[in-house]
């Protein structure tokens, strides 16, 4: 009686019948596009039991067997073990989305995250000269290139580093690129791609320096041409001062 009922739940009864009408319903209601795909997720639901952890097989096996033979020494009714049945599976879902969630790997929280500043695209490549494993001089070239505009350079730094890298930088793409071949290992020649940008931006930010050297000169130059002005400034400070 109990595996009757089991059976009669109609995802463990399945039929060609009702395997197509699922099929034809899902891919009617545009839930699923490629027939694979959805007669992959149908063999799964037809056969859910393979999909289960050993340790949960072997308890739901022993359950069910359990409550068949109190069954048929007569301590249970048929109605009682098929619910106690359901009870059990139920617990047996839950431990074993307990024990999915706990073969998840952690989230590893790193210093410097992935996504954040600017993006760094490398280039190289790779001869094989004869011998297999014999060095090839082409091999220790490297080409890295950088948006500049995710570098965050001010106006004036922007026009700084533009005119010292000349035609390193390409203003269509907005791309600044530069390669290195100085050493004999491709390691090296990526950290003298890396030592030569930070170069070029510590040498670009100098601009706003300047620039706010060249504003301030300009209102130094204007104040002192205006010397009843700045007399009229002194006043109306003092004024401030006093009543504070």
């Amino acid at each position: 009686m109990l595996r009757k009922k089991v059976k009669g739940d109609e995802f463990f009864n399945m039929d060609d019948t009702k395997w197509d009408a699922m099929i034809k319903e899902a891919t009617d209601k545009g839930h699923l596009s490629n027939m694979k795909e959805c007669e992959d997720i149908l063999e799964d639901m037809l056969h859910w039991d393979k999909l289960l952890p050993d340790e949960i097989k072997q308890k739901v096996e022993a359950k069910f067997n359990e409550l068949g033979d109190m069954c048929e020494k007569g301590e249970l009714e048929p109605e009682q073990a098929y619910e106690l049945f359901k009870e059990f599976e139920d617990k047996m879902v839950a431990e074993c989305t307990e024990l999915m969630e706990a073969e998840v790997p952690k989230k590893v929280e790193l210093d410097d995250p992935p996504g954040e500043g600017p993006v760094l695209r490398w280039e190289s490549r790779i001869v094989f000269a004869p011998g297999g494993d014999a060095w090839h001089p082409k091999n220790r070239k490297v080409k890295l290139s950088v948006t500049v505009k995710e570098l965050g350079l001010s106006r004036h730094a922007f026009r700084r580093l533009r005119e010292a890298v000349g035609e390193r930088y390409n203003a269509g793409k907005d791309e600044l690129t530069m390669t290195s071949e100085r050493f004999k290992h491709r390691e090296e020649n990526r950290k003298d791609c890396l030592r030569t940008l930070y170069a070029i931006i510590k040498e670009a930010m100098k601009a706003d320096g300047l620039a706010e050297n060249a504003r301030n000169a300009y209102v130094e130059g204007r104040l002192k041409a205006n010397p009843q002005f700045v007399e009229r400034l002194k006043r109306k400070t003092e004024k401030l001062r006093v009543a504070a």
